[in-house]
């Protein structure tokens, strides 16, 4: 499986999404929790425009049901169903790093035993338009997990790491927006925006807990903002504006 990501900036993460795209590469997408794997497996099925749905197999599950899951993967019937050309679904298996061991190892003697039967060359078997997904691993944990590195070998011909939020902040107004949007639309409120300094202290945070914090931010101030007004710096939370403080003390003593 070759990884397609090294340090790269999200214009190239689109790049390489719109090749799976067009390719119907099986590809999985990696990255820390909370960075947008979801959003980009939903975006790869609806460019797709295969008339299917996304079918998801999320491997958070524990116990039965992730035995119950994996049945249902090793189904020749639900492979030869992603050979159609019209209403297409797209199968998407969501955190494959909680997968239990003997369940991974389960699931590549079914995808080598179909290669061998001759029912899914390895061309074919690759190029299903799969989508998986798993967090961030030291690639020094990902070798030593053997069944999961060969699950990974059996189904994926690439893998696309996505990139944590405080590699890719130009894209924090985009995200305010929308999520501003969402709230106005869910909450029926009318916020009109962020001020410039409040958008310069988000601008300094680090967000380790990426879009989902970002998200959870601007909804906690969204709320604290009163209708047609904007989001100043003094609805912001604690830990954010904390932050943004220490950072330009930092840049001012030279430190940064």
């Amino acid at each position: 499986m070759r990884n397609l990501m090294a340090q790269k900036s999200l214009p190239e993460v689109y790049k390489e999404i719109d090749h799976a795209i067009r390719s119907s590469l099986n590809v999985v997408l990696e990255g820390e929790s909370g960075v947008g794997k979801d959003y980009f497996a939903k975006l790869i099925h609806q460019r797709r425009n295969w008339g299917g749905e996304l079918v998801v197999y999320d491997c958070q599950k524990t116990g039965q049901d992730q035995t119950r899951m994996v049945e249902q993967l090793t189904s020749p019937v639900l492979f030869q169903k992603l050979r159609r050309s019209t209403n297409r679904d797209t199968l998407f298996i969501r955190r494959i790093d909680l997968l239990q061991a003997h369940l991974l190892a389960q699931l590549s003697d079914f995808l080598e035993e179909l290669g061998k039967r001759g029912t899914f060359p390895r061309s074919k078997l690759l190029s299903l338009g799969i989508i998986g997904s798993l967090e961030t691993r030291r690639e020094k944990e990902l070798s030593i997990n053997i069944p999961l590195h060969r699950f990974l070998n059996s189904l994926f011909c690439a893998k696309i790491r996505v990139p944590p939020l405080k590699e890719r902040k130009k894209e924090i107004p985009m995200l305010i927006e929308r999520f501003i949007s969402l709230f106005n639309k869910e909450q029926k409120r009318n916020i009109f925006g962020i001020t410039p300094d409040a958008l310069a202290i988000l601008l300094q945070y680090d967000w380790p807990d990426n879009i989902y914090e970002l998200r959870t931010e601007i909804e906690r101030a969204a709320t604290l903002t009163k209708d047609c007004g904007s989001i100043k710096p003094s609805v912001l939370s604690e830990k954010v504006t904390k932050s943004a403080l220490e950072t330009r003390s930092l840049h001012k003593s030279g430190k940064v």
